[in-house]
């Protein structure tokens, strides 16, 4: 018998899970941060997926790390997450994004807008 691996899981798969439950949730303000927090995760796979400069995905992750470590707390911080968006949203304008996985991205941002009580707009998204 093999003592290999019998089943294995691709990073890609894993990620377009995230990508598909961040995707199906219904949010609303009174929505658990829990929820919020795959939002992030699945933001995070899909900036993986743009052909960005690595210095440009730095800063993206980085912006995206504190919102999720915010949303850890046990009273996230709305504030300090709406501008970690916004971060996000100008690197993307800066390096000049386009394409699908950027209006999955926008998908993700209106759903966490929802949470934050405003609109993907005035959250700097204008793709």
């Amino acid at each position: 018998m093999s003592k290999g691996a019998v089943f294995s899981i691709g990073e890609q798969h894993a990620g377009q899970n995230i990508y598909n439950i961040a995707r199906d949730l219904n949010v609303s303000q009174d929505s658990p941060a829990e929820d919020i927090l795959k939002i992030f995760e699945a933001i995070q796979h899909k900036v993986d997926e743009l052909d960005l400069a690595e210095k440009d995905k730095k800063k993206i992750v980085n912006q995206i790390e504190g919102a999720k470590i915010e949303l850890e707390d046990e009273k996230p911080d709305r504030k300090s997450i709406a501008e970690s968006i916004k971060k996000t949203n100008e690197i993307l304008k800066e390096a000049k994004t386009t394409g699908e996985t950027l209006k999955n991205i926008g998908i993700l941002i209106g759903k966490a807008a929802a949470w934050l009580g405003t609109t993907a707009a005035k959250l700097g998204w204008t793709f």
